[in-house]
């Protein structure tokens, strides 16, 4: 009469659900790097999953004082879903020779508490890497990195960075080359957030969370979004993206 949940951040739990023997109360319960720090835990419900698993999911996330967000499964559910077009976009401005440096900075002076090349360091690079993998995503330098033994600083001692928060001289051979193209920090945050905003859209038509608050508020426990921003969806509306994108607000 146990609940068993995986924290995985990619695998479907559907797909693992008919190994265990009772589905209905088998979930996912996803938390967030670092872990003591992050409140958001997903929740996520498998096809199989019951009303009753989710409650008592809910339950438990609140006697350990985390914040809850309610999904359906998802690739990468929400807030990995998220991440997903930002790293990709980063790695595309870091492929077109605009330095590692640049384009986390242009992140977070708009307000994100690290950069998106500095957090895949901090998970471990592999990470990313498998999921992209898993997802017939090609990404040529997550693979040049993580097959030369980089899958991170604190993973394996060497990634993307220094100790000393410089970019490793070690890792730019690694880099993929594309076609050279100078972004300005304004192209690179709103390459990176319309991308963003872009996968919020498809997962509120896919209808993967009953309520566009769970993006927002999921972005900003799990991902550090600045909050004073009110979420990717709310910052959409608030600068006209939403309208220029969609034509409607999603608020």
């Amino acid at each position: 009469d146990c609940i068993l949940a995986s924290n995985t951040s990619s695998i479907p739990i559907t797909s693992m659900a008919p190994h265990v023997a009772r589905p209905a109360r088998f979930a996912g319960l996803h938390f967030f790097s670092p872990v003591w720090l992050m409140q958001l835990v997903e929740v996520i419900r498998g096809e199989h999953t019951s009303q009753e698993t989710i409650d008592n999911l809910l339950n438990f996330t609140n006697l350990i004082r985390k914040r809850p967000i309610v999904c359906r499964d998802n690739p990468g559910f929400v807030v990995n879903a998220m991440l997903f077009p930002n790293l990709i976009n980063a790695l595309q401005y870091v492929e077109e020779g605009n330095p590692i440096e640049k384009v986390d900075n242009a992140m977070t002076r708009f307000g994100m508490p690290v950069g998106p090349i500095k957090l895949t360091d901090e998970v471990g690079i592999d990470v990313p890497y498998k999921i992209f993998v898993g997802m017939g995503i090609r990404q040529e330098t997550l693979r040049n990195v993580v097959e030369s033994g980089r899958l991170g600083l604190k993973k394996s001692g060497k990634g993307f960075f220094l100790k000393d928060g410089r970019v490793d001289p070690g890792v730019l051979p690694l880099i993929a080359k594309r076609p050279p193209r100078e972004r300005s920090e304004e192209e690179i945050q709103t390459g990176i957030l319309t991308a963003m905003v872009r996968m919020g859209k498809e997962i509120l038509d896919r209808k993967i969370v009953d309520d566009i608050r769970m993006i927002d508020v999921g972005m900003i426990w799990g991902l550090g979004f600045p909050p004073d921003k009110g979420g990717p969806m709310k910052w959409a509306d608030l600068t006209g993206l939403s309208h220029k994108l969609f034509g409607r607000n999603f608020y």
